[in-house]
């Protein structure tokens, strides 16, 4: 298992991006589980066939105004998704979304131990077998 999170893993295709926040889009579906807004698309249509899925993390500027707070969030945002990931790539469970966005609407900063269980929470209901077939 490979604990890495490397450039091409990041989304930085501008068109990807907008698509994500379009209002009323048909290719994007959404998730709550708090503290996270959880944006994705399961077929990419810009590019096919990705190893890895790409994420985009965003922390708002409206519920933190400090950049410390903001980047301190999505550090640990990042590495909780570096060390959940490979446990959810393996054989026998359902492929991860080609695109994710993670949108932190929490109104504090939650402890990194809370961070990393939520994002496992998260993958976990990616790749349940029955999750695929929706």
């Amino acid at each position: 298992m490979k604990f890495t999170f490397s450039k091409s893993e990041r989304l930085t295709h501008i068109k990807i991006i907008d698509s994500l926040f379009e209002k009323d889009s048909r290719i994007v579906e959404e998730r709550f589980v708090y503290p996270f807004r959880v944006l994705y698309i399961r077929q990419n249509p810009f590019e096919a066939d990705q190893a890895n899925p790409q994420i985009l993390i965003s922390v708002p500027k409206r519920r933190f105004s400090k950049a410390v707070d903001r980047n301190t969030l999505k550090r640990r945002i990042r590495e909780a998704y570096r060390l959940n990931k490979p446990h959810f790539q393996v054989e026998g469970k359902a492929k991860l979304p080609d695109v994710l966005a993670f949108v932190y609407i929490g109104s504090t900063i939650e402890p990194s131990d809370k961070i990393h269980k939520k994002m496992a929470a998260i993958l976990e209901k990616f790749t349940q077998p029955n999750e695929a077939a929706s």
